[in-house]
């Protein structure tokens, strides 16, 4: 954000409305001024079929939440969470997640519990059987006896309602052998005999709807069996308090959850069966286009607090979104610049804060002088406005034009304290007392001149020029750098790599070897090292340029170290134009003062006065042209480094800007014709 920013996100929304509401729908939206419209229009097939779809998914939600409401007894349900319009959709899709997650424990928790239910049942069954049949046979009686298939003979145990005794005794034949018992309302009967009976006992167990009850071919007592079956009975009841327990509180975690969901469901399902019928009727609005994520909310609480009843549902799009800037406030004047230029596609940065940070040097050093820099800020302020050049002053455009335009005379203002000129002067000491000296004779000056920044000094003024240049373009290629590996451009990667490699060692032992200048304190070996990895980063930008341009990437790579050079070259207009202001603003006064000193020897009295009138007409006439041009100049130089020297390097600039559906009333509007 502070170096690069990025454009906001957007979602491409349908918005469906019924007709009646649709002017009082755009007037909404272009009072929020949040909606890029694509498309406004009728209701399409598709439309209806996703609103269809839509009002389906509402009411499996509805069955869902029915599903679960039957486990619940009757109860009233406090809601403490907040509850907004703004995210409606957002907080039932969570819900119905959740709602799903929570159902498909429920049902896991009561289909065990259903099973442990029945599996205590069962033994509690064969319990009380038992226990008859161990009056009768004995404890001794081994458990497989009970449940018996043999070629020979069989026997089983059944058991049935104790008056249907007699009748199922009177239709068996004499030759089996019955012991039975009364467990309560219930008899208990083991019947024995050959296998060819089998059937007969079947047929008379159907006949007085009794049960027969299996038991597993163990091998060992029925006493003992019944003590198993006992322990068993007992774990199986803890299981099933523990799964009772489980299942209360999951219901009861989740109550609040299934009253909210169901608020959430009344709201929503009412408005889609009002967008549905108004569907059926002819009477629906579609609008599709780009929202802002960050406005989304607001969108849908003021449509849910002044329409009532509308959809926004999000679309798959191969449509190429909108660019919306987003910048700290301080940058935002300079967000024209970047518009000039083209704003930034999908995907890419917003170079409008380093831009800033560029224009403010730039502009800053080239026209470094404090009285120029408030006599600007002056101009833009009580000025520009009245100067017959602007068609009107309030529209956005030239507003934001003439904030940047105010940073820019404050950073020159700025540079200008800090190199200490004023109006092509500078203040000096000697003694303490002050004196204003040309600012081209301060090197030459005995005085004492303080400054942070000798911008006085053309080669020192050059020199800082480059070293800005130098650092400026290698921003760029570092930029493209990681735009390279962003797109996973190999080519780029390696050719801006292999440059920034080249350039990192090479110029300090150029600097070494061909100036005698140490700019880092190595020995000879290590230079020849620096020589060496200088080569390697070449090899490697040429392999990249040729990855890029094929074989014309063989001697293309010339190019890219060429293109240093002059590029930085370039950036020595900083200090042409910087020198010319104070100098220019030097001789301008100088010639001022030579014209009042040449009126004042002509006569003793009027001369000076005619003298003094002639100097302040001459030294304004020509400061304002030394100011209006510079500042121009300036400018415009500022913006030809940051195009073509730096943007061109790594931003593209392809995107379309954002546009939203707005409501602008202008309060002052131009009328007329220029004849």
């Amino acid at each position: 954000m502070l170096l690069l920013s990025t454009p906001e996100r957007l979602r491409y929304v349908r918005l469906l409305v019924p007709k009646d509401v649709s002017d009082k729908t755009l007037k909404l939206l272009q009072g929020l001024g949040v909606m890029h419209v694509e498309i406004l229009g009728e209701l399409s097939d598709e439309d209806r079929r996703s609103l269809s779809k839509r009002v389906e998914d509402v009411r499996a939600f509805s069955n869902l939440i029915t599903a679960l409401e039957s486990y619940y007894n009757v109860r009233v349900v406090s809601i403490e969470r907040e509850v907004s319009v703004e995210n409606l959709e957002e907080l039932l899709s969570d819900a119905f997640n959740k709602l799903s997650a929570v159902h498909r424990n429920v049902e896991n928790l009561v289909s065990n519990k259903r099973r442990i239910a029945d599996e205590i049942n069962d033994c509690l069954k064969r319990l009380r059987v038992l226990e008859v049949l161990k009056d009768k046979v004995g404890g001794g009686v081994k458990v497989s006896e009970l449940s018996f298939r043999g070629e020979m003979l069989f026997s089983l145990v059944a058991v049935g309602k104790a008056g249907d005794l007699e009748t199922f005794a009177s239709t068996l034949p004499k030759d089996l052998v019955m012991t039975w018992g009364l467990a309560g309302d219930e008899f208990v009967v083991l019947v024995m005999g050959p296998t060819g009976a089998l059937s007969m006992v079947q047929e008379a167990i159907s006949r007085v709807k009794a049960e027969v009850v299996e038991f597993p071919p163990l091998d060992i007592s029925l006493l003992e069996y019944l003590s198993g079956l006992q322990r068993r009975v007992d774990e199986l009841k803890l299981l099933l308090s523990k799964t009772e327990r489980e299942l209360s509180d999951l219901l009861s975690s989740n109550a609040e959850l299934l009253a909210l969901a169901k608020v959430l469901n009344e709201i929503v399902e009412s408005r889609l069966n009002a967008l549905l019928n108004a569907a059926s009727g002819e009477y629906l609005m579609a609008m599709e286009g780009w929202v802002p994520e960050d406005s989304l909310g607001l969108l849908k609480g003021r449509l849910s607090s002044e329409i009532g009843t509308y959809l926004v549902v999000p679309v798959p799009t191969d449509k190429k979104p909108p660019s919306k800037l987003r910048n700290l406030k301080f940058f935002r004047p300079f967000e024209l610049v970047t518009r000039f230029y083209g704003v930034p596609s999908p995907g890419e940065w917003d170079p409008t804060p380093i831009l800033t940070y560029s224009f403010l040097v730039f502009f800053g050093l080239m026209m470094a002088d404090v009285v120029y820099g408030l006599l600007l800020l002056l101009i833009i302020k009580y000025v520009l406005d009245r100067s017959g050049f602007i068609d009107n002053p309030y529209s956005p455009g030239y507003v934001s034009l003439k904030r940047m335009l105010a940073v820019l005379a404050t950073s020159a203002t700025i540079f200008g304290v800090l190199s200490n000129t004023f109006a092509g002067y500078s203040i000096a000491f000697r003694d303490g007392v002050i004196h204003l000296v040309v600012a081209s004779d301060v090197k030459s000056s005995s005085l004492i001149v303080p400054s942070l920044i000798n911008l006085t000094d053309p080669m020192l003024f050059l020199t800082l020029a480059l070293i800005i240049g130098l650092v400026h373009i290698n921003i760029g290629h570092a930029l493209s750098l990681a735009v390279g590996v962003k797109a996973r451009d190999s080519g780029r990667v390696l050719s801006e790599a292999g440059l920034l490699i080249a350039e990192a060692f090479s110029i300090p032992y150029i600097l070494h070897e061909f100036l005698h200048y140490d700019l880092i304190p190595l020995s000879i070996e290590w230079y020849g090292y620096m020589l060496y990895t200088s080569l390697a980063g070449v090899l490697v930008m040429v392999i990249g340029t040729v990855k890029l341009m094929g074989a014309v990437g063989l001697f293309m790579w010339i190019f890219n170290i060429t293109g240093i050079l002059g590029d930085v070259l370039s950036y020595s207009r900083i200090a042409g134009l910087g020198i010319a202001t104070y100098v220019m603003a030097a001789n301008f006064n100088k010639l001022s003062l030579g014209i009042f000193e040449y009126f004042s020897g002509l006569t003793p009295l009027v001369g000076p006065l005619i003298g003094l009138l002639l100097m302040f007409v001459v030294a304004a006439f020509m400061n304002a042209f030394n100011l209006i041009f510079g500042s121009i100049g300036g400018f415009v130089h500022s913006m030809r480094l940051c195009f073509v020297e730096f943007l061109l390097k790594w931003y593209e600039g392809n995107g379309s800007e954002f546009m939203p559906l707005t409501l602008k009333i202008e309060r002052h509007v131009p009328i007329g014709r220029v004849k």
